[in-house]
């Protein structure tokens, strides 16, 4: 999807609002809060079908109770999309894409995006909970599979949460049993989490050195592992052993204690733990190597090119890997979010002043 132009109606700070975009390189220059960053989230919205800057409703401006979205293709198709707030203070939102209106963004319909964000940059040495949101947003993107199963899970989780803390308003015997009927059912969707975790991983492996490598210009190894306190070899009777072992802390905690909600991602450069002995430059390398390596699989998993949504991610980089990243995004259509002109940006840019 090569996308012409983007119209925004009582978006966040906009009130009315259009922008034509060159099929490569678009930069879009400005201030820090006059809007970039809505722009990205409005492309990402119609390309995926939702936000990822928090909550729908709060892309709707305040001064009024519905915002409406298009999107037109470089082929003349259009996306359009609206969010309605309602009487009693829900979203009610629709799509409509090839003249067909549904009230979510159908999996078929979703085009590929990727999303660089400052933030991601410094990801590894963040904590255990960010690592799991950001390799699950990768699998959940590429297969869509997994993020039914990545929702069904985390239901399941607190479904399981609000019982252990209703242990004092239950018999023993009552509570514990209906605890083992779930746990039955997590423990079975746990163990297809971390299989399709762990098979993620075995495939990045086979492609993080070389992408580290072309953005350093110089050749690296780069390794991921994924670390869970259960055994994966007999992983679902142990799961479940670990969770019947602890339901009383569990229960004094309110929270389950073991699963895939609690595992973590590490990241090897050299041999040696990112998060401790990799430099700022080098961290930041391995986070575009994963993004370079989500817009290949996506380009396979889909068959067309992603559309690229930069914000803000080159003052994060030095001017080495500004070129390097941009040479790797030369073939797809990108759109750069900066407050500044830098000569790196001018190549070849249609530029949008806010």
């Amino acid at each position: 999807m090569i996308v012409r132009e983007i119209r925004l109606n009582t978006i966040r700070s906009y009130d009315l609002y259009s922008a034509e975009l060159h099929p490569e390189v678009t930069l879009i220059l400005g201030k820090n809060g006059t809007g970039k960053t809505t722009l990205l989230e409005s492309l990402y919205y119609l390309a995926h079908g939702s936000s990822f800057r928090g909550r729908d409703r709060e892309m709707i401006s305040h001064s009024s109770t519905r915002g409406e979205l298009m999107l037109i293709e470089q082929n003349g198709a259009k996306r359009y999309a609206t969010l309605q707030l309602t009487s009693d203070d829900t979203i009610k939102k629709s799509f409509t894409i090839q003249d067909k209106k549904s009230l979510r963004m159908p999996a078929k319909y979703r085009q590929p995006v990727i999303l660089f964000e400052p933030d991601e940059l410094r990801l590894l040495s963040s904590s255990p909970d960010r690592r799991r949101r950001f390799f699950d947003g990768m699998l959940s993107r590429l297969y869509p599979q997994y993020n039914t199963l990545l929702n069904r899970y985390q239901r399941t989780v607190m479904q399981r949460n609000e019982l252990l803390k209703r242990r004092e308003d239950m018999s023993a015997k009552a509570w514990e049993d209906q605890l083992f009927v779930w746990d039955m059912k997590f423990a079975e969707l746990a163990l297809n989490i971390t299989r399709a975790r762990r098979e993620f991983i075995v495939l990045a492996n086979t492609r993080l050195s070389s992408l580290y490598s072309s953005i350093a210009g110089a050749s690296h190894s780069i390794t991921a592992s994924y670390h869970s306190r259960t055994a994966a070899d007999t992983y679902q009777q142990t799961l479940l052993h670990q969770l019947q072992s602890n339901y009383m802390a569990d229960s004094y905690r309110g929270y389950t204690s073991y699963g895939p909600h609690r595992d973590d991602f590490l990241v090897l450069i050299d041999g040696h733990t990112a998060n401790e002995t990799a430099s700022r430059g080098e961290m930041r390398t391995i986070m575009l190597a994963f993004k370079l390596l989500e817009i290949e699989l996506q380009q396979e998993a889909f068959g067309s090119a992603p559309l690229i949504l930069l914000d803000d991610v080159f003052s994060e980089l030095d001017t080495s890997r500004e070129q390097q990243l941009m040479q790797a995004l030369s073939s797809y259509q990108t759109i750069i979010t900066a407050t500044d002109l830098r000569d790196e940006l001018k190549v070849n840019a249609h530029i949008i002043s806010i």
